[in-house]
C-alpha cells in the first residue's frame, strides 16, 4: 500500500493536479447528496468520517470559494477591459449668409456627432490575469484538500476516543458498584463486631473517590457524544459501530528522515505554499504591466458645420505621470519573500509534527506492550477471587481497598493508553499527508 502511495508521486505534476480537480468537481456534485443522505445507517468509521467532512461548514466554505475563484477566471478570460462607451449628439444651427447679389437670407443646418469607444488590453495584461485566476484555483484546490484531510482525521480521532470513552465510562461503573457492594459488606461485619467502625469510613472515601472518577468520565463521554451529534446531525449510539482497531501499513519506515520526506511529499500543505509564491510571482509581474496602461480605440460619424460629413478615428493613451506603481511594485515584492517565509515555516511546522507523532508512537508502543493479554486476565481473575473473599470476610476492608484500587486503576490505564495509542496511530498518518485508507483494520 504504501510503496503504491509513493509510485503515485512519480506521476507528472498536471496529471496529479487533474486527480485533485476532478476529486473536487465530484465532491461539489455530490456534497449536496450527503447532506441530503442521512449518514445514519453508516457502521464504518472511516465512512463515517468522510460523511462528517462532506457535510461539514468548513468544508463547505472552501468548495464554496472554489466555485467563486472559477468565476474570477470567467471574468479574466474577458477579451477587453471594459464596455465600449457610445456617445452622440444633436444640434440644429441656424445663421444668415450673405451674398452680393441676394443680400442676407437665413440658413440652417443639422448638426449630429456618433462616437464609439473600446478599451483594449496592452502588454499582455488579459495573458497573465488568466495565469493568476488559474493559480488561484490550483491553490484553492490544495486548501480544500488541506482542510478535507484535517476535518477527516480530527472526525477520526473524535470517534476513536468516543469508544474509548464509553468503555472507561463502564469500567469506572463497575469500580463504583464494587465500592458500594464493599461498604455494604463493611457495615454488615461492623454491625455483627467483626470489623473495626473506621472500615466504614474508608469504605466512604474509596466511595467518593471512585464517583469522582466515574464522573469526570461520563462528563467526558457526554461531552464527546453531543460533539459527534453536532458534526453528524444526529444522536450516536456507540453500538451503532464496528469494533476495530487501527494498525500502521507494516511497510512504512519509522526512520525520522523517511518519514520527513514522505510528509514533504504528501502534505498538501506543501503544495498550497509554492502555488503562493508562484502567485505571488505573478501579481508582482501584474503590477509592472499595470505601468504600460491600457489605450482606447475609437471612431466617429458627424454631420459638422453646413451640412459636411466628417468620418474619423480616435486614439487615447492616458499618461503614466503621477501614479507610477512604485509602491504597489513594493507591496507586490514583499508578499512574494513572505511567501517563501510561509513556506519556510510550514515545512518546519511538518517537520516537528512528524517528530512528534513519531515519538508519541513509539513511547506508546512501548507503553502497550506492558498490558499483554495474560496480565489482564489474571487481573480480571483476581478481582473476581477478591468479592469472594470480601463476601466472605476472609480479607480486611482496608486491604481490600487497596487491592481493589490496584487492580481497577490497571484497567483504567490500560483503556487510556490504548486510546492514546490508537490516536498516535491516526495523528502518524495525517502529519505524513497519507489518506485514512492507508491505516490497517484489525477486528
Amino acid at each position: 500500500m504504501f510503496i503504491f502511495l509513493l509510485i503515485k508521486k512519480s506521476y507528472p505534476y498536471w496529471i496529479r493536479l487533474l486527480l485533485f480537480i476532478t476529486f473536487i468537481h465530484f465532491s461539489e456534485l455530490k456534497s449536496q447528496e450527503y447532506l441530503d443522505k442521512s449518514c445514519k445507517n453508516i457502521d464504518s468509521i472511516l465512512e463515517l468520517s468522510s460523511c462528517i467532512v462532506v457535510s461539514h461548514p468548513d468544508f463547505r466554505l472552501e468548495e464554496i470559494k472554489l466555485k467563486e475563484i472559477s468565476g474570477r477566471k470567467k471574468i479574466a478570460s474577458y477579451y477587453f477591459p471594459s464596455n465600449p462607451t457610445f456617445s452622440g449628439y444633436v444640434a440644429s444651427r441656424k445663421g444668415d449668409t450673405s451674398s452680393p447679389i441676394l443680400g442676407s437670407s437665413p440658413s440652417t443646418a443639422n448638426n449630429f456627432q456618433v462616437m464609439v469607444n473600446q478599451e483594449i488590453f496592452t502588454n499582455g495584461k488579459r495573458e497573465i490575469a488568466i495565469q493568476i485566476a488559474d493559480e488561484e484555483f490550483r491553490s484553492q484546490v490544495y486548501r480544500v484538500e488541506t482542510v478535507k484531510r484535517l476535518l477527516e482525521f480530527e472526525a477520526l480521532k473524535k470517534l476513536t476516543r468516543f469508544r474509548y470513552l464509553f468503555l472507561e465510562k463502564e469500567n469506572s461503573l463497575n469500580s463504583l458498584n464494587l465500592v458500594k457492594e464493599l461498604k455494604n459488606v463493611s457495615k454488615a461485619r461492623i454491625n455483627e463486631g467483626l470489623s473495626p467502625g473506621i472500615d466504614e469510613s474508608l469504605s466512604d472515601s474509596e466511595e467518593i473517590r471512585i464517583f469522582k472518577i466515574w464522573n469526570q468520565t461520563h462528563r467526558l463521554y457526554e461531552n464527546a457524544k453531543s460533539e459527534l451529534e453536532v458534526l453528524t446531525g444526529f444522536p450516536i449510539e456507540i453500538n451503532q459501530f464496528n469494533v476495530y482497531h487501527w494498525k500502521l501499513p507494516n511497510d512504512l519506515p519509522i526512520e525520522k528522515s523517511e518519514l520527513i520526506k514522505i510528509a514533504y511529499l504528501y502534505r498538501p500543505e506543501i503544495f498550497l505554499t509554492e502555488k503562493e509564491i508562484e502567485l505571488a510571482l505573478l501579481r508582482h509581474n501584474e503590477v509592472k504591466k499595470q505601468k504600460i496602461p491600457n489605450v482606447s480605440l475609437g471612431a466617429f460619424a458627424q454631420n459638422d458645420g453646413f451640412n459636411e460629413r466628417v468620418v474619423g478615428g480616435m486614439f487615447t493613451l492616458p499618461l503614466t505621470i503621477w501614479r507610477d506603481y512604485e509602491g504597489e511594485s513594493i507591496i507586490s515584492s514583499s508578499k512574494i519573500d513572505s511567501s517563501k517565509e510561509v513556506k519556510e515555516s510550514v515545512s518546519r511546522n511538518i517537520k516537528q509534527e512528524v517528530l512528534f507523532a513519531l515519538t508519541n508512537y513509539l513511547t506508546l508502543v512501548e507503553e502497550i506492550k506492558l498490558y499483554d493479554e495474560n496480565k489482564l486476565e489474571r487481573a480480571e481473575s483476581d478481582l473476581k477471587n477478591l468479592q469472594d473473599a470480601i463476601r466472605f470476610g476472609k480479607i480486611k476492608i482496608i486491604d481490600a481497598i487497596n487491592q481493589q484500587r490496584i487492580l481497577l486503576q490497571t484497567k483504567l490505564n490500560y483503556l487510556n493508553t490504548k486510546s492514546e495509542f490508537e490516536v498516535s496511530q491516526i495523528e502518524l498518518i495525517r502529519v505524513l499527508g497519507l489518506p485514512t485508507k492507508s491505516l490497517d483494520v484489525q477486528k
